[in-house]
């Protein structure tokens, strides 16, 4: 059981971590704040039920995930009902020459872009693993998977990724 000075500590140390999650997940501000909202005040809710034992971070990690999945699921099917048109999207500029490809931060946009287009599961594995730093165990625990499942996911989405880099001309196949 967690009182109520210890979950403010919580909330203290890691919203900030719960947001970037959220805003990599969903590429929006507005949207991102709501989901480091919603996930504290439902561990908040449920803190009685918290038995330790697992880590309060993979706990939190988790309410967070399942709540993005719900909101994208939802944007997914709202956007699928409204019959949008996908290509008038920010559409990626298919550029082969180095020149354009130098600057660090034209790269990490173009990577970002990848793992927008990433399944879900492999989007929130890479997500976990590469900008929040988790242990491959950690993973598996927020998602209540195998670990073997989830270094899978990643190996996946890193190939997935680094392959449609090369059809871009954004990185050379060295192999």
């Amino acid at each position: 059981m967690i009182d109520e000075k210890k979950f403010e500590e919580y909330y203290l140390t890691y919203a900030n971590k719960i947001y970037g999650l959220a805003f990599k997940l969903l590429n929006n501000h507005d949207d991102a704040l709501d989901i480091v909202q919603e996930s504290f005040f439902r561990a908040y809710k449920n803190r009685n039920n918290f038995k330790g034992l697992s880590k309060f971070t993979t706990y939190l990690y988790r309410i967070a995930v399942n709540l993005s999945y719900d909101f994208l699921r939802k944007k997914y099917r709202i956007k699928k009902i409204e019959n949008l048109n996908y290509e008038n999207f920010s559409s990626y500029s298919n550029r082969s020459n180095f020149e354009d490809c130098i600057h660090y931060d034209d790269i990490v946009e173009k990577i970002e872009k990848e793992v927008d287009n990433l399944t879900e599961k492999q989007k929130i594995v890479f997500i976990l693993k590469t900008y929040e730093g988790l242990t491959y165990q950690e993973i598996a625990n927020i998602l209540k998977s195998r670990i073997g499942t989830v270094k899978a996911t990643y190996f996946q989405s890193l190939q997935k990724i680094r392959e449609n880099l090369i059809k871009k001309g954004v990185i050379k196949n060295e192999m």
